[in-house]
């Protein structure tokens, strides 16, 4: 259940997101255009379901990776892996400021809209504006990156995956093409506003409930309060991690036939040690449990396995193999030696994935051949 709320999301997020950029892309145009397309693009997320969907999924989210961050048992990731980590880690900073802006301002009569928002972020503080345009990258890297694990191991991945990789470009692309250019209109009709008539649609002043200084002062208190809070809980996680895995002492001896001798911490999964050991082992989802591609057969063990996860259990239930084949990312090796044999080539690519999958749905289940 966790992980599957993880994904969803991470989808819905992702979905937003991209929505967003598609709205600022308008700036393209002018900046009347992108507030006019705000309540169709935007609507969703602004009604109370999409406002409590959306809310739900940020804190679910976000909640669901310090977790993540606990139940990993080595920091010494893939790269992709530490580009989503690093990516996650600057979002709450970059993010607070926006969400705490939004929320608060609204509270005391200022409604935004892109005719407020550009020139506050081009002309009063284009270091706000920066910090919008990093926490865009950070959000589309972060979001590009799970999508994917999460897409390229299913079946309808290969026919339509070619479509979605311009789009991965193009969409922050045009985003940030859009800002730039919004942000170009606002400084122009600023320094002539009669040589660019309507390029900034007219703003009624905002009734105000407070000072507008102390409104800045009361986003600056909150902003710091926030990002406080926010290093303690993640000292936190990192701390309780580190002690969790510092309870486990054995060492495990892993030999891989046909391959090295393979050496690491109890505390790890075999795909853990493997990558601490510099062997290659296929896992087109990242270690999440859901592909299936890191199987392998335990040929000889000298202390009994631990059961299989229910991650493992339901994956293998799926892909009928027999019960000597576990996985290597939810496999912890006991400490004593063990012998295993990879069952997929270690450089498998999603298509491979599948076809393999679909060769062994066709036939009886008695064991899967190895490509080791």
């Amino acid at each position: 259940m966790a992980r599957r709320i993880r994904i969803i999301s991470g989808l819905v997020l992702f979905v937003f997101v991209t929505i967003h950029l598609l709205n600022v892309a308008l700036g393209l145009h002018s900046i009347a255009l992108m507030d006019r397309a705000r309540p169709v693009l935007m609507g969703l997320w602004t009604n109370p379901l999409g406002t409590t969907v959306l809310a739900s999924s940020m804190i679910a989210h976000a909640v669901l990776g310090l977790v993540a961050i606990y139940q990993r048992n080595t920091l010494r990731l893939s790269p992709s892996d530490s580009v989503q980590l690093l990516a996650s880690l600057a979002i709450v900073p970059l993010l607070t400021p926006h969400v705490v802006g939004t929320v608060v301002a609204a509270r005391f009569g200022v409604v935004p809209s892109f005719a407020l928002l550009i020139p506050y972020f081009w002309i009063d503080q284009p270091q706000e504006g920066l910090r919008q345009v990093l926490l865009l990258a950070f959000l589309w890297v972060h979001g590009c990156v799970g999508v994917y694990t999460w897409a390229r191991i299913q079946p309808w991945w290969p026919r339509i995956g070619g479509f979605l990789y311009p789009l991965a470009v193009a969409v922050p692309v045009l985003g940030l093409l859009g800002f730039v250019e919004a942000g170009n209109q606002a400084i122009a009709y600023f320094d002539n506003p009669a040589a660019f008539p309507g390029a900034v649609p007219p703003l009624e002043a905002p009734v105000l409930t407070l000072p507008f200084d102390e409104i800045l002062a009361l986003l600056k208190r909150i902003n710091w309060t926030v990002f406080i809070l926010y290093l303690i809980l993640l000292a936190a996680v990192f701390a309780a991690r580190q002690f969790r895995v510092a309870g486990s002492h054995g060492r495990a001896r892993v030999t891989l036939a046909g391959g090295p001798v393979m050496t690491g911490s109890t505390s790890l999964n075999l795909l853990e040690i493997a990558r601490l050991n510099h062997t290659p082992m296929a896992n087109l989802c990242r270690g999440r449990g859901r592909c299936g591609t890191c199987r392998v057969r335990v040929l000889a063990t000298t202390e009994k396995l631990p059961e299989r996860t229910e991650a493992e259990e339901k994956t293998l239930a799926r892909l009928a193999a027999p019960p000597d084949v576990r996985l290597a990312c939810q496999l912890k090796p006991p400490a004593g030696d063990m012998t295993v044999e990879r069952v997929l080539s270690p450089f498998l690519r999603p298509r491979d994935m599948h076809d393999h999958d679909a060769e062994a749905a066709d036939g009886p289940h008695h064991g899967e051949p190895s490509t080791a």
